[in-house]
């Protein structure tokens, strides 16, 4: 009798263990992602707020995101991708102590409640530790409010997630500070790092991602750390490691494993107004070698009026370093796998561009809302003061004289051209120049029923050297009651 109770209570707790955990769809049936404003190319949860990304992780042949997602408290939402550009909405994987979600969401993480933080893989003694298997598992490493620096794990893929048995593993709190953990493996001692707002950036050290050890701390940075190496000029002999926080704002220098030394000045990767809590990739597994960054399409601006969800991410880039005007700068340059869904293109060459008043528009007869167009000026010689594209009811204005575009620094290379390249989605704005140094992120509710282009300049005439218009087909499958 004792056996088969034992037995009994055994088969319920493994039941518990493989069923309790996994993640929780939110979502209402219906959601086709058609609504006003909701990106086409660009990731957005299907219903309610998003905001900060939190783990970014390639598994198991597909890209995972974990971001913040829920406005009154905050989950970990969870996206999956095979390809960075198709997104699957995979609901809520890390579900807090205080969710609002309905009981049968079961409460599988540490804290009041799930704040920003990162993502590794790890695999043998390391997930042993964590996870009770040496089977390769996805950590998330999360501030759960009123707890601390938290470990969460996914064994299966991602189709459950669980808490790690002994959290908090680093900085208790009752409150949220500090906060916002960012975990990258260092190679050269195999130690984990770990970089925290906490009075500007704190580092910490691991070897099992349980037990840390205070490092060292530089007074820079406000929330959402990311830390990451990368060659200057494309040379893996000129080594250099980068520390940004949450506005985009970044330092290069050296780090040792301990300490982190700036070689220059803060600089900022983005100009736009809504750039904010960007969160790259973790590379060890990684199959790619180029760094990829995505982050929150937000700064709190208050959106476009987006329903029923609010916020969304950025497109994914790709992350340079570049010796720029004597600085060493990031660059921002989209996924080249954006081209995989180009639906159609058209192209001009050599055209003079003239004022509104009296030119012709060289975009008669094309109209999109879903596009990446890349256009090259040559302004040499130019009697125009200004370049203005005008889609559908916004102007971006490239000003001759005062070298900025859209109120913002940025000068032609030493040969006088100029290069622009914007990505439009509905209610999605991003531009890139200067090989990705200029980078501009703002949403911007574009009128949903208007599709027309234009492109024209003020006061005189400027040289068109080129430009590609392809339209970008739309990444969501529709329903089955849609098709």
């Amino acid at each position: 009798m004792m056996k088969r109770l034992i037995l009994t209570l055994a088969i319920g707790f493994a039941l518990q263990a493989t069923t309790s955990y996994a993640q929780f769809d939110p979502h209402p049936e219906g959601i086709d992602y058609t609504e006003n404003f909701r990106g086409q190319f660009h990731f957005s949860p299907k219903t309610e707020w998003m905001n900060d990304i939190n783990a970014l992780m390639y598994h198991d042949g597909k890209y995972h995101m974990i971001y913040q997602w829920g406005k009154r408290i905050r989950h970990g939402g969870y996206a999956t991708s095979k390809d960075l550009l198709r997104w699957k909405d995979e609901g809520a994987a890390l579900i807090p102590q205080d969710s609002f979600l309905p009981k049968e969401a079961v409460r599988n993480v540490s804290g009041s409640q799930v704040y920003s933080g990162s993502g590794v893989v790890v695999s043998g003694e390391v997930a042993e530790k964590i996870t009770g298997s040496p089977k390769e598992a996805m950590v998330a490493i999360y501030t759960g409010t009123k707890c601390g620096t938290c470990l969460a794990w996914s064994n299966d893929g991602g189709e459950s997630w669980h808490d790690y048995k002994a959290n908090p593993v680093a900085n208790p709190t009752g409150g949220a500070n500090p906060r916002d953990p960012c975990v990258f493996m260092y190679e050269p001692t195999r130690t984990w790092i770990l970089a925290i707002f906490e009075g500007g950036t704190t580092f910490y050290g691991s070897k099992d991602l349980i037990e840390w050890e205070r490092l060292s701390n530089i007074r820079f940075g406000h929330e959402c750390p990311d830390v990451y190496e990368l060659p200057l000029d494309g040379d893996k002999n000129k080594m250099k490691w980068v520390l940004q926080d949450a506005n985009g704002s970044y330092l290069v220098g050296r780090f040792d494993g301990t300490t982190f030394t700036p070689e220059q000045d803060k600089l900022v990767m983005d100009c736009g107004p809504d750039f904010y809590g960007a969160q790259t990739f973790f590379r060890p597994n990684l199959p790619t070698k180029e760094l990829i960054q995505i982050a929150w399409n937000d700064h709190w601006n208050g959106g476009v009026g987006e329903k029923p969800w609010e916020r969304n991410a950025t497109f994914p880039v790709e992350l340079g370093l570049v010796t720029y005007d004597g600085k060493m700068r990031i660059t921002r340059t989209p996924i080249p796998a954006i081209k995989t869904i180009y639906k159609g293109t058209k192209t001009w060459r050599d055209k003079a561009i003239t004022d509104a008043a009296g030119g012709k528009n060289i975009f008669k007869g094309t109209e999109s809302k879903t596009f990446d167009l890349t256009a090259v000026f040559d302004l040499a010689g130019t009697t125009a003061k200004a370049i203005e594209f005008k889609i559908a009811n916004k102007v971006i204005t490239y000003d001759i004289a005062n070298q900025t575009l859209m109120g913002k620094s940025l000068k032609p290379d030493e040969k006088g051209r100029l290069t622009i390249r914007m990505l439009v989605d509905r209610g999605q704005l991003e531009v890139f120049s200067a090989g990705g140094v200029f980078s501009y992120s703002q949403q911007f509710a574009f009128s949903p029923d208007d599709a027309s282009l234009n492109l024209c300049t003020k006061g005189g005439e400027v040289r068109l050297v080129s430009l590609q218009l392809n339209e970008v087909a739309r990444t969501w499958a529709r329903s089955v009651s849609q098709r």
